[in-house]
């Protein structure tokens, strides 16, 4: 029984040393990573100037189900609206279905509409599903081309 006794101490004590091994082993690894490299020094020969990064505002693009116009007129009372806030110009192109380009607006300012347009061609009755508002953006610092969003609507013309 002695011996046992003797025996399970011995264990015991062994499996401590190791478990504490282990611990201080595991602490001292764990430190290197957080240890300055010395190695490493201060660079005085080149230095580099930094300028702040402009995170790009999100562009607003209205969308319209259906827009209603009159048949054989040029002159059309249609309000087109770039929404106050955006970060660039609006020309906003009105394209019919077939590929036609029928109107081109100028550069609208952010929070400025349109209260009527003037065609390239007068349009004949009918419903024109499938016509696209082309919005193509401009910066308002540059005029730089941003991306710009195709919108589908209905176009119908009474």
């Amino acid at each position: 029984m002695k011996n046992n006794i003797i025996t399970m101490a011995a264990v015991s004590l062994i499996t401590a040393v190791i478990a504490l091994s282990g611990v201080l082993i595991g602490t001292n690894l764990a430190g290197r990573d957080s240890m300055p490299d010395t190695g490493a020094r201060n660079s005085t020969a080149a230095t580099v100037e930094t300028t702040p990064v402009e995170i790009p505002k999100t562009i607003a693009i209205p969308g319209y189900a259906q827009l209603v116009m009159k048949a054989g007129d040029i002159v059309q009372n249609v309000e087109l609206h770039n929404p106050a806030g955006n970060p660039c110009y609006f020309v906003i192109s009105i394209i019919l279905p077939d590929g036609t380009e029928v109107y081109r607006s100028g550069l609208i300012e952010p929070g400025q509409k349109t209260d009527a347009i003037r065609l390239s061609q007068p349009l004949k009755a009918g419903t024109y599903k499938g016509a696209v508002l082309r919005y193509s953006c401009y910066s308002t610092k540059d005029k730089a081309p941003m991306n710009g969003a195709d919108t589908k609507f209905t176009l119908e013309v009474v």
